[in-house]
C-alpha cells in the first residue's frame, strides 16, 4: 500500500478516536495522566514514524495499522497493568483477611501481601525507566535533547 495514503488513513481514524473519547469525557489511567488528544497526537506521531521507516508495508489498510498499534503493548504499559493487578490481589487479600479465616490462612495471606507491598516499588522504578527510555527511543520533545516536530 502506498505509504502517504496509509498516513492519512490513520490520521483520519486517530482525530476519529480522540473526537469521539473527548466527547465522551473520557479520562483513563492508561493515557498516563495526558488527555486523549494528546495521547492520540503522540501515537499518531509515532506511528507515522514506522510507516515511513515501512514497518506496516504489510497493512492494507489504515485502520489495520490502528489496530496492530493499539494491540501492542509496551513494556512499560505491561508493567503498569502487573502493579493494577497486583494491588487488586492485595485488596482482594485483605477482603479475605476481614472474613477471619484460621490464623494459619491469615499469616500466609498477610505474608504474600508484604511481599506484594516490598515488590511495588521496584515494578514502579522500572516502569519509569522503561517510560523514559520508550520517550528517548521516540525522539521525543518531552526529553532534554529530544527532537520533535517543534
Amino acid at each position: 500500500m502506498d505509504r502517504d495514503l496509509l498516513i492519512e488513513q490513520i490520521k483520519s481514524e486517530y482525530a476519529r478516536l480522540a473526537q469521539l473519547e473527548s466527547r465522551e469525557h473520557i479520562t483513563d489511567q492508561s493515557y498516563s495522566a495526558m488527555s486523549p488528544e494528546i495521547y492520540y497526537e503522540r501515537t499518531l506521531e509515532k506511528v507515522i514514524r514506522d510507516i515511513s521507516a515501512g514497518k506496516y508495508d504489510d497493512c492494507a489498510s489504515g485502520l489495520q495499522v490502528v489496530e496492530r498499534n493499539a494491540n501492542h503493548k509496551t513494556k512499560s504499559q505491561r508493567i503498569q497493568d502487573t502493579i493494577e493487578s497486583t494491588l487488586h490481589n492485595m485488596e482482594i487479600t485483605e477482603e479475605i483477611i476481614s472474613l477471619k479465616p484460621s490464623d494459619k490462612k491469615i499469616q500466609d495471606l498477610q505474608a504474600a501481601n508484604e511481599r506484594r507491598a516490598e515488590a511495588i516499588p521496584q515494578m514502579i522504578r522500572e516502569m519509569k525507566k522503561e517510560q523514559a527510555q520508550e520517550e528517548l527511543d521516540a525522539d521525543s520533545p518531552n526529553v532534554i535533547g529530544g527532537g520533535g516536530n517543534e
